[in-house]
């Protein structure tokens, strides 16, 4: 059986990428996310005279209360309020209304409102996890009733219960971020946003993080920043995926070029499925990353190849039939080359000047000797024949998954291949699952 945390990443995701990206964390018990953020205090609910209601831990103080809530502590005169109901009575009152309400993602959505507000926060991640988990599931299957003549994904239209789930998840920043944080600069609050996630985190908390970094004003730089150099795959990919749903041009090129340079396969392919999935243009994507298959480092090439197999559209195809014959040329800068130094000297001596000396009346010649050198230097970078044949491995691998077709081994046979195949009945739509991968890290 999954786990909570198993079942989802994110309201606008489907499982598939989910997965993939959620296999980067260690599977722990559903009750482990909570153990990692201590044991919760007690959320009593404390009604004042004038209206306010304060949820959270209360000690008496003299004639005092003394509440403990999200945003501080409150000190309020006992005369002052006007009612005070105990977390059991809390929990027991949400507990009923759950029974009545249905398991319904819009009915979980609003029981995790009303815990919010009890200041129960273990129910609040509860129904917050179940309701995104079945908007998923929603979203999932009108997405493969969306899917293009092609094979590729169309978004399903946002509908407006997702909209809701989103506009709940950006009011859970103090659910979420230490209150010291709230008020840092930019670069401080996205990193401690994403330093928050934790292996045992659920749907809810995961994606309440998410929506908070794609709502984060000016955060564009920030979120690349950290989508390179944090050491954490499952935190690069939810800066990903905040930096495709900004709209901000250029920032689908940076998730693109992600899915060839970053140096985990599983950001690699989460990458290429937030570029599918988001709407972006398969057709403009291959024609960005179309140099990467004749880039000096073979790794980029097996990577492009491999990136053409996971957006799945066709017009990759012909690219890597061209590029086949010449995959292994101008590999000068071959990642995985060897420096080779030899050098053929020759070195001859000869006097080149005299130093005369007067010693007993006698002139005395002393002769300077040197050395000439000559020959040939040479300094190389040596490529081994095997890089050709794993970027030749790579795109035929591409190949077969794009056209359910084996191009075979060799690359100059290729162009042959694809003319035939045109002539043939209109081939199956192609699979856009994990690329196949021809040792491209």
């Amino acid at each position: 059986m999954k786990t909570l945390a198993q079942q989802s990443l994110r309201v606008t995701l489907p499982p598939s990428l989910l997965q993939r990206t959620l296999r980067a964390m260690t599977t722990v018990a559903p009750l482990c996310g909570f153990l990692l953020l201590g044991t919760p205090v007690r959320a009593d609910e404390v009604r004042l005279d004038d209206g306010r209601v304060l949820v959270g831990k209360v000690v008496e103080k003299g004639d005092a209360l003394e509440i403990t809530t999200t945003d501080g502590v409150v000190l309020v005169p006992a005369k002052k309020v006007i009612g005070r109901r105990l977390e059991a009575d809390l929990r027991a009152e949400l507990a009923k209304k759950a029974r009545s309400a249905g398991d319904t993602a819009f009915a979980h959505l609003h029981l995790a409102i009303e815990a919010r507000s009890y200041g129960l926060a273990t129910e609040l991640w509860q129904h917050l996890d179940r309701a995104i988990e079945l908007q998923n599931e929603t979203q999932a299957s009108r997405l493969a009733a969306n899917a293009g003549r092609d094979g590729t994904e169309v978004p399903a239209a946002r509908d407006p219960l997702q909209r809701r789930i989103e506009d709940f998840l950006a009011q859970l920043e103090p659910e979420l971020l230490p209150r010291k944080w709230r008020a840092a600069d930019t670069r401080v609050r996205v990193h401690q946003l994403l330093d928050q996630l934790r292996s045992g985190f659920g749907p809810g908390k995961t994606t309440a993080i998410e929506e908070l970094l794609v709502r984060e004003p000016n955060a564009d730089q920030e979120l690349r920043t950290e989508a390179r150099r944090n050491p954490s795959e499952r935190r690069r990919i939810c800066a990903l995926a905040a930096l495709m749903r900004r709209e901000i041009a250029g920032n689908e090129h940076f998730v693109l070029r992600t899915a060839v340079l970053d140096g985990s396969n599983e950001v690699r392919d989460a990458a290429i499925e937030l570029v599918r999935e988001q709407g972006h243009d398969a057709a403009e994507a291959v024609q960005y990353m179309a140099p990467g298959l004749m880039h000096g480092s073979s790794r980029i090439r097996i990577r492009t190849a491999e990136a053409f197999a996971g957006l799945g559209h066709p017009d990759a195809v012909k690219l890597l039939v061209l590029a086949g014959p010449n995959a292994g040329k101008a590999l000068a800068s071959a990642d995985t080359g060897v420096r080779g130094h030899v050098a053929f000297l020759n070195q001859q001596a000869y006097i080149r000047d005299f130093d005369v000396e007067i010693a007993s009346a006698a002139f005395i010649a002393d002769p300077k000797v040197d050395t000439l050198q000559s020959g040939v230097v040479l300094d190389v970078n040596v490529a081994g024949v095997f890089e050709e044949v794993r970027i030749v491995r790579a795109y035929q691998l591409a190949l077969k998954q794009l056209t359910r077709s084996d191009p075979g081994a060799n690359p100059r046979v290729w162009t042959t291949w694809l003319a035939g195949l045109v002539e043939q009945a209109p081939a199956a739509k192609p699979a856009p699952t994990t690329p196949a991968r021809g040792n491209g890290r």
